[in-house]
């Protein structure tokens, strides 16, 4: 039910990727690398549910949490998200307000099926649906079959592997042009990822590296720098696709 919002708070990249990856599955989301982004977050939308890390920098998940039930208008559903040890306790956490306590390290089934519970989804119909709708953002199979009337399976594949291999190099130029707060450098590699992800029918590659372009053209080095880093973990997702993609196994 893609209706359905929750904002990801976790100032751990890592945990943060993983979250979105879950929670991706079954709804839309936004994230926060930080108690004080997410109130700011949470004070501009409306979230159907929060992932709220406790343990983070300058505010903590805790007080972030109680800022955020304070300032806004409706209740907002938030389950903590903290290591297992004796002192976080479900019921200590219940008392506080919080919605649930989930326990790193995450078991992504318990994890998808606490989610789904919370945001009144039905878990299988809801994974299912979404995992189909996932595989299409990921590659566009009309694009896929069109290259097929014209070439054999192994050519085509060996274009999307040759696409990946030109994908690094081109990430790597990007990288570069940052540090060098190069910007025409920058926006010279996006619109090439831009049009060969256009072109293969990679579309959440093409959608972030289009998101990627405007904002390099206006020069938001901040938000350049996240919209890069999910470009790169897309890049991963797109690998992965493809050796599971069944049109390419003989």
């Amino acid at each position: 039910m893609k209706s359905k919002k929750v904002l990801i708070v976790d100032n751990n990249d890592l945990n943060r990727k993983l979250f979105e990856s879950l929670i991706g599955q079954l709804c839309c989301f936004d994230s926060a690398k930080s108690g004080i982004e997410a109130v700011g977050k949470a004070s501009k939308e409306k979230f159907d549910l929060i992932l709220m890390n406790i343990e983070l920098p300058n505010m903590d998940g805790v007080t972030a949490s109680k800022t955020i039930w304070r300032q806004a208008t409706h209740h907002c559903p938030i389950i903590a998200i903290g290591a297992d040890s004796p002192a976080n306790t479900k019921n200590n956490f219940v008392e506080m307000g919080f919605d649930d306590l989930i326990t790193k390290p995450i078991c992504p089934k318990d994890f998808l099926e606490s989610i789904s519970a919370k945001l009144n989804l039905n878990p299988d119909s809801e994974l299912q649906g979404a995992e189909e709708c996932a595989k299409e953002a990921i590659l566009d199979k009309k694009v896929l079959q069109q290259l097929l009337k014209y070439n054999t399976v192994d050519s085509i594949k060996s274009i999307y592997i040759d696409f990946l291999e030109e994908f690094d190099q081109l990430l790597g130029n990007i990288e570069t042009a940052f540090q060098n707060k190069n910007q025409q450098q920058l926006i010279d590699n996006l619109h090439t990822i831009k049009g060969n992800s256009g072109s293969l029918g990679a579309n959440t590659i093409f959608t972030l590296s289009s998101d990627a372009d405007a904002i390099a053209r206006a020069m938001d080095w901040d938000s350049l720098e996240y919209a890069v880093k999910k470009l790169k973990n897309e890049r991963i997702i797109f690998e992965g696709y493809l050796k599971e993609e069944t049109t390419f196994k003989l």
